[in-house]
C-alpha cells in the first residue's frame, strides 16, 4: 500500500491579497518561503519515493526545499497546474463580487457548473489533473509513497475524485497554504486519511474558505 501526500504551495501576495491567481506564474512571498521550509522540515522524517510538482513557480518554490530536505529531485508537470481562470486572473474577489455578482454566486454555490470567461471549467480541470495523477501512478506504481505539490483547487479536485463527491461540493474542503492531505493507495483503491493538516506551522495564517489558488 502506498501513500499520496497532497501539499499545497506556500503563500503568495495574491493569496494574501485575495486575488485569483490561476495559471499566473507568481512566486512565493516571504511568509510563503518560510511556510515551505517548515513543511519540508516536517516531511523530512516521512518516507517518500518520489516528489512531483505543478510546473508553476509557486509550487516549484514549495517543492524545492522539500526535495532538498529529502536529497531527492522533484519532477514538475504542466498537468498539475491550477485551474485557468481566464479573464479573472489577477482580479480580487472583492472586485468580482461587485462587478459580476451573478457569476460569483455560481462560482461559490455551483462551482461544477462554472466556467470563467476565456478560462477553464472545473470539470475540464479535474480531467486534466487526474490524467497527471494517472501518469504519476503508472510510472511510480501504487505501492510507492509520493508527494504532489500543487494548488488549492487542484488538491480539492483530486479529493473530489478520491471521495467520489460532486464538484459542487468543492468549497466544503479547506486547503490552507502548505497543508498536507494524505491518501492511501491500495492498488488504485483510494482512501483519504487526512485533509488540510498544517499543525507543523509555527504561525498559522487565517484564510477564507475560497482561498483556492
Amino acid at each position: 500500500m502506498g501513500r499520496i501526500y497532497l501539499i499545497r504551495h506556500g503563500q503568495t501576495d495574491s493569496n494574501s491579497g485575495k486575488m485569483f491567481q490561476g495559471q499566473m506564474n507568481t512566486p512565493l512571498n516571504i511568509n510563503g518561503l518560510d511556510q515551505a521550509k517548515q513543511m519540508a522540515e516536517y516531511m523530512k522524517g516521512i518516507h517518500l519515493d518520489a516528489i512531483y510538482s505543478s510546473s508553476l513557480m509557486r509550487a516549484r518554490m514549495t517543492a524545492a526545499p522539500l526535495a532538498m530536505a529529502k536529497n531527492m529531485a522533484y519532477r514538475p508537470m504542466d498537468l498539475l497546474m491550477e485551474t485557468n481562470f481566464g479573464d479573472w486572473e489577477g482580479v480580487s474577489f472583492k472586485q468580482l463580487h461587485q462587478e459580476h455578482p451573478v457569476e460569483m454566486m455560481t462560482f461559490l454555490e455551483k462551482p461544477g457548473d462554472f466556467v470563467p470567461p476565456h478560462g477553464e471549467g472545473f470539470a475540464h480541470a479535474q480531467k486534466r489533473v487526474i490524467q497527471g495523477l494517472e501518469q504519476i501512478l503508472a510510472k511510480e506504481g501504487h505501492d510507492k509513497d509520493i508527494a504532489i505539490v500543487a494548488h488549492g483547487g487542484v488538491i480539492r479536485l483530486m479529493l473530489c475524485y478520491f471521495l467520489d463527491i460532486p464538484l459542487n461540493s468543492l468549497w466544503k474542503m479547506a486547503i490552507r497554504n502548505v497543508s498536507v492531505s494524505t491518501v492511501y493507495d491500495s492498488q488504485g483503491y483510494f482512501m483519504v486519511e487526512s485533509v488540510n493538516d498544517d499543525h507543523f506551522l509555527k504561525q498559522v495564517t487565517s484564510q477564507g474558505y475560497i482561498s483556492i489558488v
